[in-house]
């Protein structure tokens, strides 16, 4: 059984290091831009009384006249 020399294990030791820094300031990256992405577009939730009051005004409006068909037939 061959044991490593220290010259073999210290760049495999940094290459590691290395790769996992660089995996999380990719996650890091990721994470923040995802979080100004949800802020962008989707804006902050509404209390339920709120969003109730909403729904109920929404309901109570009337609904707008149907538009009349008209064929290009008839004059």
């Amino acid at each position: 059984m061959t044991h490593p020399s220290a010259a073999q294990v210290q760049p495999t030791q940094r290459r590691l290091s290395y790769l996992r820094r660089e995996l999380l300031w990719a996650i890091a990256l990721k994470l923040v831009l995802l979080f100004s992405l949800k802020a962008a577009f989707f804006p902050q939730r509404l209390p339920a009384p709120e969003a109730a009051s909403g729904v109920a005004d929404r309901i109570a409006l009337p609904s707008p006249p149907a538009p009349s068909i008209s064929s290009k037939d008839q004059p």
